[in-house]
C-alpha cells in the first residue's frame, strides 16, 4: 500500500510540474506576474510642480502662496535605495507687516539638491539631503522715500524696486521630501525646504527662508508597467 501511494503521488506531481508556467512565461504572456513586485528602473526622471509657501524667520513678515517647478534625475542602486539630483525654480513671496515697512518681496532661487532616497515600499519614496540655492532675482514691490520739504512729510512711492547686488545671496540649504504614488506614474509630494545664510544685522531683510511645499510629481517610467529597461 505504501509503494502504491508513493507511485500515485509521483504520477500526479509530474504532469502538474510539467504543465505549470513559470514567472517568465507569465510575464511574456500577460505582462504581469509575481516578479512585478520587485520591478524597478535604475534610472528615472521626475517632473515636479509645486505650490510654494516659504517665509523668513522675521516676526514682521508673512508668506504668500506662489509656485515652483523642477526636474529630478534619480539613480537606484537597489530597489529601496538610491541617489538623486536635479534643479527646481522656486518663487518666494512674502509681505512685511511692520508699521514703517509695508511692502512685498519677490525672490526666486534655482535649487540644486544632492539627495539620498529610500523606498520602504513601491508607493512611498523618502528623500533628504543638502541643496545649493542660486539667487535668480530679488525685487521689492515699492521703495519709499520721505521728504522733509514741507510739514508733514510727504511719502513718495516709486514702482517695483530691484535690490542691489549682494543684498540677497546664494546660500546652502536642506531639502526633505516624501512622495506617495497614487496613480500610475503620478505622486503627491510633500517637502520641507530651508535656505540659510548669515544675515546682515544692519538690514531689515533676511537671507534665511523655510517652508513646507505641496505638489505633484510625474515620473517618466511607471514602476507598475514593465519595459525592457526595468530590473527585477
Amino acid at each position: 500500500m505504501r509503494n502504491f501511494l508513493i507511485l500515485w503521488s509521483l504520477f500526479c506531481w509530474f504532469p502538474l510540474k510539467t504543465l505549470a508556467q513559470g514567472d517568465d512565461n507569465l510575464m511574456l504572456q500577460y505582462n504581469q506576474g509575481p516578479t512585478n513586485e520587485s520591478l524597478y528602473y535604475p534610472w528615472n526622471v521626475s517632473v515636479i510642480g509645486l505650490g510654494v509657501r516659504m517665509n523668513t524667520p522675521l516676526d514682521f513678515s508673512r508668506p504668500r502662496l506662489t509656485w515652483g517647478a523642477g526636474l529630478n534625475v534619480e539613480y537606484k542602486i537597489s530597489q529601496s535605495f538610491g541617489v538623486a539630483t536635479g534643479a527646481s525654480y522656486l518663487n518666494i513671496h512674502y509681505r512685511y507687516t511692520r508699521v514703517d515697512l509695508n511692502s512685498k518681496d519677490f525672490l526666486a532661487y534655482w535649487r540644486i539638491p544632492l539627495l539620498v532616497h529610500i523606498s520602504p515600499n513601491k508607493k512611498i519614496r523618502i528623500a533628504f539631503g543638502p541643496s545649493y540655492n542660486l539667487l535668480d532675482r530679488a525685487y521689492n514691490s515699492d521703495i519709499v522715500h520721505y521728504t522733509v520739504e514741507s510739514k508733514p512729510p510727504f511719502i513718495i512711492t516709486t514702482g517695483q524696486y530691484q535690490y542691489a547686488e549682494g543684498h540677497f545671496k546664494n546660500a546652502f540649504g536642506l531639502l526633505g521630501s516624501i512622495s506617495y504614488r497614487f496613480w500610475k506614474s503620478l505622486s503627491a509630494r510633500l517637502e520641507y525646504t530651508q535656505i540659510k545664510k548669515t544675515d546682515d544685522p544692519f538690514t531689515d531683510q533676511s537671507n534665511t527662508f523655510r517652508g513646507v511645499n505641496l505638489g505633484i510629481e510625474w515620473r517618466l517610467f511607471n514602476p507598475s508597467k514593465p519595459t525592457k529597461y526595468a530590473i527585477r
